[in-house]
């Protein structure tokens, strides 16, 4: 069966030309266009091309040649003639790693060069984000290890043409982001991640106008309050986006949006690369102290020594110039013997201060790990009254009371508990469960986005049991 030819299929055999691995803090930055089939991933790579035509006065240029290689350059070519002409070429389906387009941004200003950014964007098949099949594959579950590990994803998500609020699968973006975490081996994805409303063009103006003045707002009606809630927990860094690749003018391509995500992923670069320079510089100035700390040291050590053996030998001689004298028989003291009542010799407090007056050396003292034995307790205890107090809940709803009471304690009890643990933390999955159902059971009126939130963790770090009543309960509360 022969391999349909892609933007993204290999000149050569992969043998013949490696793909370079992308390290962080690398300044030739690796940005994977994510979505589904159709969600307008090889009209991006097209629309750079189409930025240089534009009449911006500040504005994004990528020329043919600023490609680093021929097929870089075949492949903006080639993708910007079929935006032109609004036809597509499907990506197919590989097995062997995509080959990253690499080329250079250059950013004017008044036709001057103000800024420069390098990417490598990859662009693989649409079926590895939505079909199941390729997910759990070994060419998928490799290409999730690597969009976990890169420089930054496009996600992008197609509008409807009637602007419409489109019902995506929840379940498979949770499925994707979880495969991300599991690949990246993280509480959360450590990358700059933009999730963009793509192919704005096909909305009527004041809706097109509307997502761009507030791309947060366009993609909360289009993804829902749930799966925006879910890109939130799991990227710490992400940023909306609403974008047109081939825009509004007939037979033209004339990008709209694209020069935002481009300049967000320039800061993004930046920071990184910053933040890679001074963990460097900090740890070069660290060993430089380090190596003179040892040196000053080792002449420190050998100049007490040296003052000490001075010291020695002139004692030494002192004493030897001394006259001997007959010794003195020396008696230790008399001990004092001190009388306790009975009454007080009981009382463990009188106990103790009269043998700490008497000098007692070998009196009990805490243990170092008393404290977190206590604090292990206290945990504990929360969460045998966080569980006691959910179940008298429970039951009062089963015999037909509201038990709203005994769920604000059961509520109380998990925040506590949650508190005490960092940010994403996977170790409180049961307790943010409990602390959701408290709220929607007896009727606590929690705010929407939080009862969200915890069923956003327990859907990414629960177990099956969990994950469905998490469903059900953002099912109740429409989320």
């Amino acid at each position: 069966m022969t391999v349909p030819t892609t933007p993204t299929s290999p000149a050569a055999p992969a043998a013949v030309t490696p793909v370079p691995a992308l390290r962080p803090g690398d300044t030739h930055d690796g940005f994977f266009l994510w979505g589904a089939p159709k969600a307008g991933k090889s009209g991006f790579i097209g629309a750079l091309y189409g930025l240089s035509r534009g009449d911006d006065v500040e504005r994004w240029t990528a020329h043919p040649k600023d490609c680093d290689d021929p097929h870089t350059q075949e492949m903006v070519l080639r993708a910007h003639e079929e935006l032109r002409e609004r036809r597509n070429t499907k990506t197919g389906v590989r097995d062997m790693p995509y080959r990253p387009l690499r080329l250079t941004l250059r950013k004017m200003k008044a036709g001057r060069q103000v800024g420069e950014l390098r990417v490598a964007l990859v662009d693989p098949a649409g079926e590895f984000s939505v079909d199941p099949t390729h997910r759990l594959s070994f060419a998928g579950k490799q290409l999730y290890r690597q969009v976990a590990t890169s420089h930054g994803v496009l996600w992008l998500f197609e509008a409807t043409p009637d602007g419409t609020a489109s019902t995506p699968d929840r379940l498979l973006i949770l499925e994707q982001l979880v495969a991300l975490l599991e690949a990246g081996g993280s509480p959360q994805l450590e990358l700059p991640v933009a999730i963009c409303l793509s192919k704005i063009d096909c909305l009527a103006e004041e809706k097109r106008r509307a997502a761009l003045a507030n791309p947060t707002a366009a993609l909360l009606d289009h993804l829902g309050t749930t799966s925006l809630t879910w890109f939130e927990a799991v990227c710490p860094t992400l940023r909306c986006f609403a974008v047109s690749s081939a825009g509004v003018v007939a037979d033209k391509v004339r990008p709209i949006g694209l020069n935002e995500v481009l300049d967000w992923l320039e800061d993004q670069r930046a920071r990184r690369v910053r933040t890679a320079r001074t963990s460097a510089i900090r740890g070069r100035a660290f060993g430089f102290v380090k190596r003179w700390t040892a040196i000053v040291a080792k002449g420190t050590v050998l100049v007490a020594l040296g003052g000490g053996v001075a010291f020695g030998g002139v004692r030494v001689a002192r004493k030897l110039m001394e006259p001997t004298e007959t010794p003195t028989e020396v008696l230790p003291p008399t001990p004092v013997v001190r009388r306790v009542s009975s009454s007080s010799a009981t009382s463990p407090a009188t106990a103790t201060r009269t043998r700490e007056s008497a000098g007692d050396v070998t009196r009990p003292t805490a243990h170092p790990a008393s404290k977190t034995v206590v604090v292990l307790f206290d945990l504990k205890a929360e969460r045998d009254s966080m569980r006691t107090a959910f179940e008298q809940g429970l039951a009062a709803r089963r015999s037909g009371q509201k038990g709203s009471t005994l769920f604000r304690r059961a509520y109380v009890h998990a925040t506590r508990i949650i508190d005490r643990g960092g940010p994403g933390s996977r170790e409180y999955t049961a307790e943010r469960l409990i602390r959701a159902r408290s709220c929607v059971l007896g009727d606590l009126q929690c705010p929407r986005a939080a009862v969200s939130e915890d069923l956003t963790w327990v859907l990414v770090f629960g177990d099956d049991a969990q994950r469905r009543t998490a469903v059900r309960l953002l099912e109740r509360i429409g989320a």
